[in-house]
């Protein structure tokens, strides 16, 4: 059996969960489902994650609820546990299906966070090179950068030090020119990966519905259970709802108030979302230019589509690929 998984993304409140469901529901036993989604990773926060209930369940989930404790689960962190579990369901002889809209996440399957080596220059010349940095304005510095890499430096505002500063910190510690210290095209395995859309209107709709759905089904008790050490650690991340909760628990806000702001969030994030797949895919599309790998990219519109049909198409080409 070659070594396929399916990825699923699309904007927060799309319908991905009921998309998978409906595809795994007419084979249970050829799939399992791995969650993409960065929020489901973390124990205690379901309603506002909206987590499926994924222990009740015919077809086996991974990586729902493995965070117990308040811990910022990096990109890295990601791609290995995940890899992990896609070896771990193609060894049961199924196909493995992501599911999720984290957009940083889901790009680690495709470009992996590279582990530079720091170990090419000696650290006294390092700590020379950036002990002068301190001397120069911003203009020097990215003058500097320009010389060594005109093709990185053209990309970082001039007065954007933090990323000059670490376009710098490369050249020093590796030899390696920051433009080409890139993450390189190595996804796990061949892929079909469908983004979800729908029509705007019909979104915004979705997501102001499925918020007050949320409230109605306790969202706020959630949070007004979490340990102050959550509290802290979701105002850090600013997880889109729980941070508002905070400030109306607060009495900060009104529930109206809280209602309305979560709902322009989740409207705002969900065009940041879009923006980030029409990034990503032209990366894909632009990437293996020598078909190394079987893929298969489209967009999937929930509002114009017939989601049976295709359904029923894609579980044929996925039986004809497995």
């Amino acid at each position: 059996m070659q070594k396929l998984f399916l990825l699923f993304s699309g904007p927060t409140a799309v319908g991905k969960t009921d998309f998978v469901n409906r595809l795994t529901d007419q084979a249970p036993e050829l799939f399992a489902i791995i969650n993409g989604d960065m929020g489901q990773l973390y124990t205690p926060l379901s309603i506002g994650t909206a987590k499926p209930d994924w222990k009740n369940q015919a077809v086996a989930h991974y990586l729902f609820d493995v965070i117990e404790k308040p811990h910022n689960y990096t990109v890295s962190e990601y791609r290995q546990a995940v890899v992990q579990c896609l070896e771990k369901v193609w060894s049961a002889g199924k196909i493995p299906i992501i599911v999720g809209g984290s957009g940083f996440y889901l790009k680690s399957l495709f470009f992996p966070p590279q582990d530079l080596d720091f170990k090419y220059t000696p650290e006294e010349v390092v700590n020379v090179n950036l002990k002068n940095n301190e001397q120069k304005t911003p203009q020097e510095l990215w003058q500097e950068l320009y010389a060594i890499d005109p093709e990185r430096a053209t990309t970082i505002h001039m007065h954007d030090v933090y990323r000059v500063e670490r376009a710098l910190t490369i050249w020093y510690t590796t030899g390696i020119k920051p433009s080409e210290a890139g993450p390189l095209y190595t996804p796990p395995g061949n892929y079909i990966f469908l983004h979800l859309t729908r029509e705007r209107e019909e979104l915004y709709t979705r997501i102001n519905a499925r918020t007050k759905l949320m409230i109605e089904q306790g969202w706020i008790d959630e949070v007004k259970s979490l340990s102050s050490a959550w509290r802290s650690f979701l105002r850090e991340k600013r997880l889109i709802g729980y941070p508002e909760i905070i400030e109306f628990l607060e009495d900060s806000i009104s529930k109206q108030e809280l209602v309305e702001s979560i709902s322009m969030q989740t409207r705002a994030y969900a065009k940041r979302q879009e923006t980030f797949w029409k990034s990503l895919k032209k990366q894909l599309v632009q990437s293996d230019t020598e078909q190394v790998y079987l893929k298969h990219i489209n967009e999937v519109n929930l509002t114009l589509s017939n989601v049976d049909l295709y359904l029923k198409q894609l579980l044929s080409i996925v039986k004809s690929l497995n």
